[in-house]
């Protein structure tokens, strides 16, 4: 029999052997076997543990097993109210109660020692992350995905929504909005929005579109650039910086731009005043001071929002921030446009340079505000003395 016959065949024996064995056994090291005899994602009591001699831990099998960082085991058991009981088995095989908890630990991540979780809702497997103590750190948000977090960030799809990165310990490197991620390499993601391509690249923590920043005018450039950097600017804006402003938009940019200029954050009051939003901005911005609603009880968050609206809003974070500000009059040109209630922080931000008119002196109070336009006005701020 020819030869390299014989090796393939030897080969392909080898590699159904290891596949077989692979289906009964999930785990192995030096103390512990774990054998698995359901190929579900989440298990119903058909994991058995044998220790290093093949004998079983323990008079039942369990629902879920992973090795942990100390070598020792922590097993699951199903329980009749829909949760587990978790043990902790030592190298001698025996059994300490951890906790009861309503999450299916599948996996755990070596370089933290979290737990992936793993839920079922309606036949759709998502996952979630919890701390060596059990808390959530992601409740089961993401799309499953097998062998997750093997690095310490993860590209992820969320429930309902779309790609973002995450990393183990909880924190968002790129905000779920994109139709799919690719790494590049350590520092950079190639991602896809509407059909476009944008590469996300890493400053100082910060994942920032280049691509967006490299397609604005070049009066914005610097500003948007800068913003980014300093992340007053969402991956979401970032997409769209020369679409309209919402008034919720404007919120999240001026909030981030006060919190880091001051150093104090914005607590946040348990009653809010709105039926329409529960926005963190714009909760923040409301207890600041500087917006108010549209009407009693509701702020219309995602409603553009005009240059004399915005320069109201702007005018009052100036009080708030205390700056010392010229009282020169600004005459533009369209000055009968601009309404009674928004005169005066007009000539505020004009005052401030943080907001002007065009080339022919008009102030152009009604017009929609674009987010780049608005960057650049904040960046202005941000510059105060």
């Amino acid at each position: 029999m020819n030869k390299k016959f014989v090796l393939l065949i030897t080969s392909l024996v080898l590699l159904l052997s290891v596949n077989v064995y692979g289906n009964n056994i999930k785990y192995e090291n030096e103390y512990f076997k774990i054998q698995n005899n359901n190929n579900e994602i989440i298990s119903r009591e058909t994991i058995t543990i044998l220790d290093s001699n093949n004998n079983k831990i323990g008079n039942k099998n369990w629902s879920s097993a992973v090795i942990l960082n100390n070598g020792n085991l922590l097993v699951g058991e199903y329980k009749s109210n829909k949760s587990y009981d978790y043990y902790e088995v030592n190298k001698q095989g025996e059994q300490t109660f951890i906790t009861n908890s309503k999450y299916y630990i599948k996996d755990i991540n070596s370089q933290t020692g979290n737990f992936i979780t793993v839920n079922n809702e309606n036949g759709n497997y998502y996952m979630g992350v919890l701390d060596r103590e059990f808390n959530i750190i992601f409740d089961t948000i993401f799309s499953y995905k097998t062998n997750a977090f093997k690095d310490y960030s993860e590209i992820l799809k969320i429930k309902g929504g779309g790609y973002g990165v995450f990393t183990i310990d909880g924190d968002e490197l790129i905000q779920p909005i994109f139709d799919s991620i690719k790494k590049i390499d350590n520092n950079s993601f190639e991602c896809v929005y509407n059909n476009k391509i944008y590469t996300l690249k890493n400053s100082n923590g910060i994942y920032i579109n280049q691509t967006a920043i490299n397609s604005v005018d070049n009066w914005a450039k610097d500003s948007v650039e800068k913003a980014s950097k300093l992340n007053f600017i969402s991956q979401q804006l970032q997409v769209k910086l020369n679409s309209n402003i919402t008034r919720e938009e404007f919120c999240e940019i001026l909030i981030k731009l006060y919190e880091e200029k001051t150093g104090f954050s914005i607590s946040i009051n348990a009653n809010n005043p709105f039926i329409d939003t529960k926005n963190e901005f714009v909760l923040k911005a409301y207890n600041l001071g500087i917006v108010s609603g549209k009407s009693k009880n509701k702020f219309e968050p995602n409603q553009y929002i005009t240059r004399e609206e915005s320069s109201v809003i702007l005018s009052n974070l100036i009080k708030k921030m205390e700056y010392i500000i010229n009282e020169v009059y600004f005459e533009y040109k369209d000055e009968k446009q601009i309404s009674s209630w928004a005169k005066e922080s007009v000539q505020i931000v004009s005052n401030a340079g943080i907001m002007t008119g065009d080339t022919k002196g008009n102030f152009n109070p009604k017009n929609n505000y674009k987010i780049v336009e608005a960057i650049s006005t904040i960046m202005r701020l941000y510059n105060l003395k």
